[in-house]
């Protein structure tokens, strides 16, 4: 498995999942909204906490259909982001110098070239590309060309098109790449996450860093980004909000503060229990090992000479005696001393 540097955080090999609270545009363009969100995930434990950046006129055409519900009545994508699209630059360098106050990484989606150079210029550590924007190449080619890392979400692709802007974002001189598993559905049903996905990628590119982009609605233990974790996934993506009952597009399939502090207890439990795969006696077991297991016990009085019989002998505790497993080199041995019953017997006590 492959690692790389967020900033100066580590992420893949060994280290802990990296945790990304995706807050696109659940500020609503509310300024004071966006600095708290900052802050609550930050006080949640998020490694980082991503907005999104774009412009209705750059990313849209103003009659592409919609293809998610809306009450909206032209049915258009337009008519949607042209309400989310009012923070540019000068915003969201006010947002990511408090980021920088508060100890958590800042990342945006940029969806144009435009934001592209301006947060180039601004040293954002590393690059989000969004799913519906895998087949992007320029945008991406522009992203790449900085030499950070890139966050690729993969839904809705084929494998055949992740290989593809996996080698050309490798092309551009750029091999730091982590790969999110997505579905591209919102919400995304719990039985169409596909988690599985996970390690069929880990396979596919053993070189790159594989993690998660969740959509789908989170229960009270965030069951599915944990379950990604213990899959092997290195980076999770999780919508975030202040209120998850508020109005809006994202808000209903995010987790809020408590929620995403939740969630981070049961990722960091999981890592923690997944230990290693190879099969040895753990220090925490040589107790139990030693005084669970069992012995070759007496079970009556046996006077020195007796030839041992099955009859005479039971398995008990504790098992720092001769194992149950050397029950047949036991019988037939004769006793060179008297052996009270509920003793161990030892090889010292026969022939």
């Amino acid at each position: 498995m492959s690692e790389l540097r967020i900033g100066g955080r580590l992420v893949g090999g060994e280290a802990p999942a990296y945790i990304i609270a995706e807050a696109g545009v659940n500020h609503e363009c509310d300024m004071d909204v966006a600095l708290r969100m900052i802050d609550e995930a930050a006080a949640s434990g998020a490694d980082a906490i991503k907005f999104q950046t774009y412009r209705a006129e750059t990313l849209t055409t103003r009659w592409a259909p919609r293809y998610w519900e809306h009450p909206e009545e032209s049915g258009t994508q337009y008519a949607i982001y042209q309400n989310a699209d009012d923070f540019w630059r000068e915003d969201y360098e006010r947002l990511f110098a408090h980021a920088r106050e508060v100890g958590i990484e800042w990342l945006t989606t940029p969806f144009d070239l435009e934001a592209v150079e301006w947060l180039g210029e601004m040293g954002m550590a590393a690059w989000k590309i969004a799913s519906a924007d895998l087949t992007n190449w320029p945008l991406i080619q522009a992203a790449a060309a900085h030499g950070k890392p890139m966050i690729l979400s993969t839904g809705g692709a084929t494998l055949d098109e992740v290989r593809a802007t996996v080698q050309m974002v490798r092309d551009c001189g750029n091999d730091q790449i982590i790969l999110l598993h997505c579905v591209l559905a919102y919400p995304t049903p719990d039985a169409e996450m596909h988690l599985r996905r996970i390690p069929r990628l880990q396979r596919e590119f053993p070189d790159l860093v594989i993690g998660l982009s969740c959509h789908c609605i989170p229960n009270e233990c965030a069951s599915v980004p944990t379950a990604a974790v213990a899959l092997g996934a290195r980076v999770v993506e999780t919508h975030f909000t202040l209120d998850p009952a508020r109005p809006g597009e994202d808000h209903y399939l995010s987790v809020d503060p408590p929620l995403l502090r939740r969630m981070l207890d049961s990722i960091r439990i999981v890592e923690a229990a997944l230990g290693d795969e190879e099969i040895t006696v753990l220090p925490c077991e040589e107790p139990a090992r030693k005084y669970a297991r069992r012995s070759i016990v007496a079970a009556t009085d046996l006077p020195a000479g007796t030839v041992i019989a099955r009859e005479h002998l039971i398995m008990k505790r504790p098992g720092t005696g001769v194992p149950p497993t050397e029950m047949d080199r036991m019988l037939g041995r004769r006793t060179l001393r008297a052996i009270a019953e509920d003793q161990l017997v030892t090889w010292e006590d026969v022939e």
